[in-house]
């Protein structure tokens, strides 16, 4: 392990370079849990997120105009549950050695996580701001949520995304590997008026359209409530729907802000990058648990999601226990012929 002279106001081990398992042998406390947390977050985040894509592929009251921000919420997941958890399981225990020896890997992998998350948040918002427009603005619904427009949406987070990773090519920013983390992220001390923007972007704004979003349906149910227990009763599986709808995305908002506040507040306060090893492995580890647990999220509490997860479960179970058949009858197929050979022979 290298340890080079910083300023005074950076507490040592801001600039700690660790080759291969320095780091698991210099903080095990850190990198055991951390590499036990990732691994089984991104097995279970990966096959959440397949399962969500085929879920909707396959599960007709699931394919509506809202499913769409849901799909563009899977396949973001999906990257940083496939591609940037298990580099971060690489990065503890190959350190930073092993990123300088594969040119612009690092960048490229803090790249697609910055895309990844901002699609990814972006759409949680965008679907509270559907669910806002369907429960108090109907008549409004068909007309602005519509496929064209859900699409357009969808690329402009990644166009947003992408934007920012050029700006860092462009040397306003950086993605590199951050030694306090010891991840492959993006560079928060390259520009810290830049790394605002971004903490706004990515946490905050999504944030706040949320929060507005669901005040703004929790006043208006609170001021009709008169009018929608009337409508309740005449159509009482209408008021079911419409609660699973809501307490989905308010769990999700819930999970969303708990995960990644921390992360969003360290980009800002810690300027002069003082906070220990412990506390940004931490706390970057807690922000990426997010992508692996929104399915969950979605298969404890939306029934439809529930219904689909489970019958292409059983699906997937009955296959395999199908080919185990077939291989036992094979296999007494095959003890039939050889106690008949047998007999034969006997006789």
């Amino acid at each position: 392990m290298v340890s080079n002279e910083t300023t005074p106001f950076v507490m040592a081990g801001a600039n700690d370079v660790f080759g291969r398992l320095e780091f698991l042998q210099a903080k095990p406390h850190i990198v055991i849990p951390s590499i036990i947390i990732v691994s089984i977050a991104s097995v279970a985040g990966t096959f959440g997120n397949i399962l969500i894509l085929i879920a909707v592929a396959t599960t007709k009251k699931l394919r509506n105009t809202e499913s769409i921000f849901i799909v563009n919420l899977a396949l973001s997941d999906l990257f940083v549950t496939a591609i940037a958890d298990p580099m971060n399981i690489v990065a503890k225990l190959e350190g930073e050695n092993f990123f300088d020896s594969v040119p612009r890997l690092c960048p490229i992998i803090g790249s697609i996580c910055t895309v990844s998350c901002i699609g990814s948040l972006m759409s949680i918002g965008s679907l509270s701001l559907s669910r806002y427009i369907h429960i108090c603005h109907q008549k409004l619904y068909s007309k602005f949520v519509t496929k064209k427009n859900c699409i357009c949406l969808c690329v402009g987070f990644y166009t947003l995304g992408v934007f920012l990773v050029l700006l860092n090519l462009g040397g306003i920013g950086d993605h590199q590997f951050d030694r306090k983390a010891v991840i492959c992220i993006w560079d928060r001390m390259a520009n810290r008026n830049f790394t605002i923007v971004f903490s706004v972007v990515l946490v905050w704004l999504p944030m706040i359209l949320i929060g507005v979003c669901y005040s703004l349906i929790f006043y208006y149910v609170s001021k009709h409530q008169k009018h929608m227990r009337t409508c309740a009763r005449n159509n009482p599986r209408h008021k079911i729907v419409k609660i699973q709808v809501g307490k989905t995305f308010v769990i999700v908002y819930a999970v969303f802000s708990v995960c990644w506040i921390p992360y969003a507040l360290t980009l800002v306060v810690d300027h002069t990058n003082s906070f220990s090893h412990e506390a940004h492995s931490y706390i970057a580890m807690w922000a990426h648990l997010h992508p692996s647990v929104n399915w969950i999220v979605y298969y404890k509490t939306h029934v439809h999601f529930r219904k689909a997860f489970n019958d292409i479960l059983c699906f997937c179970i009955s296959l395999r226990s199908g080919r185990r058949g077939e291989r036992r009858g094979d296999q007494v197929n095959v003890s039939n012929i050889e106690s008949a050979s047998t007999n034969t022979t006997n006789m």
